[in-house]
């Protein structure tokens, strides 16, 4: 049952997608797996997050795309592969250990994500964000419960697709596995911060009732509205509906922010053409950055623009 469960749980892309060198580096976890990570930074950010991948995604597909992000709402960003993922498939001392995905390498995975922040960036607790998006909800959930319980809650959590647990996606019968992997649903209940959930109506990978009732079991002094994505399914919330999404984000960052807003949207005027695109910002305060978010829809590209502070926010 578990040989049947790890290989649905984990289908790392083969061959790795490429990453160039120098935008990674590795990190050593406690079961003495080496995971390749990035940190991308913006100069002064208040907040850094923390993004735990999906199954079928590594580093390399996710680099251009978190870069965008951290641009678009001025945080750092540290991501990380997990063991027996993307570049570390080819490390020759993970080969030598046979080093393969698991429940357990995925909890000491983030730990080391985690420490690399607080001891090497020095990133206090109260200053990061975790985002898991579908499997990386179970590392995530992991961490912030741990955190919690150790009197060092995060700013917050973004849990992006997520479920109840991998047993109750296989098999839902109403409860939790005593065996069960990654028991989002028993976990959620003792994490401390605010805590957003985002979730396609119409996902046929993690069913919708998932995000709705961790969403429910969510403690009602954490619960920050929900995304809940009319007509959307497990992987394209952020591209056909990238609008409603980043002003989901942007109101989530504005909520743990101690400041009156992270990012402002600034009137626009867009003219999409087939093959070209076309564009007037209309800046509304001097001294500001238009940010660019893409997305792929019918073909063409729709535009959105926001505008940052030049000070530290």
């Amino acid at each position: 049952m578990g040989v049947i469960i790890s290989s649905f749980l984990f289908q790392p892309p083969t061959p790795p997608t490429p990453l160039k060198s120098n935008t990674y580096f590795w990190l050593k976890t406690s079961l003495g797996t080496n995971i390749p990570a990035f940190y991308i930074k913006q100069p002064q950010a208040r907040f850094s997050l923390i993004f735990s991948h999906g199954n079928a995604e590594d580093l390399g597909g996710l680099h251009e795309y978190l870069l965008t992000l951290s641009k678009l709402f001025y945080v750092n960003i540290l991501s990380y592969d997990y063991s027996g993922y993307g570049l570390g498939l080819a490390d020759t001392e993970n080969i030598k250990n046979s080093i393969s995905p698991s429940e357990e390498n995925c909890y000491a995975d983030i730990e080391a994500a985690c420490d690399y922040l607080t001891k090497i960036e020095d990133v206090a607790y109260d200053r990061i964000i975790l985002y898991g998006r579908s499997l990386g909800s179970g590392p995530t959930c992991y961490l912030a419960e741990k955190a919690t319980k150790q009197n060092k809650p995060f700013a917050g959590v973004i849990l992006h697709c997520p479920f109840l647990s991998i047993c109750r996606v296989v098999l839902d019968m109403g409860y939790q596995f005593p065996t069960d992997y990654f028991p989002n649903a028993s976990r959620i209940e003792n994490v401390g911060c605010p805590t957003t959930i985002i979730h396609g109506t119409e996902d046929k990978v993690v069913p919708f009732s998932h995000g709705k009732e961790l969403f429910e079991l969510t403690p009602t002094q954490h619960k920050i509205t929900p995304f809940w994505a009319e007509k959307m399914n497990h992987n394209n919330i952020e591209f056909d509906m990238s609008q409603t999404y980043v002003r989901h984000l942007q109101k989530f960052f504005m909520f743990v922010s101690e400041q009156d807003r992270i990012v402002d949207k600034i009137p626009i005027s867009i003219v999409v053409r087939k093959g070209r695109k076309e564009f007037e910002a209309k800046k509304q305060r001097k001294g500001t950055k238009s940010l660019v978010y893409y997305s792929k829809k019918k073909g063409t590209k729709s535009l959105v623009y926001y505008s940052r502070h030049q000070q530290n926010c």
